[in-house]
């Protein structure tokens, strides 16, 4: 190899070496902007996912309320025929002292 194509091929490696430099440099500033974003979506899907959770806990507390109120509602719905019972009982036994009034049987 003579001194001339040795320089060449010197010239050469230099080149590819300050590309190879610049192309390191533009992947750094790549990279550095791809962790930027990944950052910001870790912080986004952490978020959504609290949202998500407190969703999911609210709508058991949610469930757990309705589920409550159900029971109460059928307690009342029981205590309100047993209440119906009992008034209609005593109805009875008003109409009939009434009635037995009025028809001058005063033995009550």
């Amino acid at each position: 190899m003579t001194n001339e194509e040795m320089q060449h091929a010197m010239e050469f490696i230099i080149r590819q070496q300050a590309s190879f430099a610049a192309n390191i440099g533009k992947l750094t500033e790549s990279m550095g902007q791809a962790d930027a974003r990944m950052s910001r979506l870790e912080r986004a899907f952490v978020g959504l996912f609290n949202v998500v959770t407190e969703t999911a806990t609210a709508q058991k507390t949610l469930t757990e309320k309705v589920i409550d109120l159900s029971t109460q509602v059928v307690e009342l719905k029981e205590s309100q025929a047993h209440t119906d019972e009992r008034l209609n009982a005593f109805i009875n036994v008003v109409e009939r002292y009434i009635s037995e009034r009025r028809n001058g049987d005063a033995r009550l």
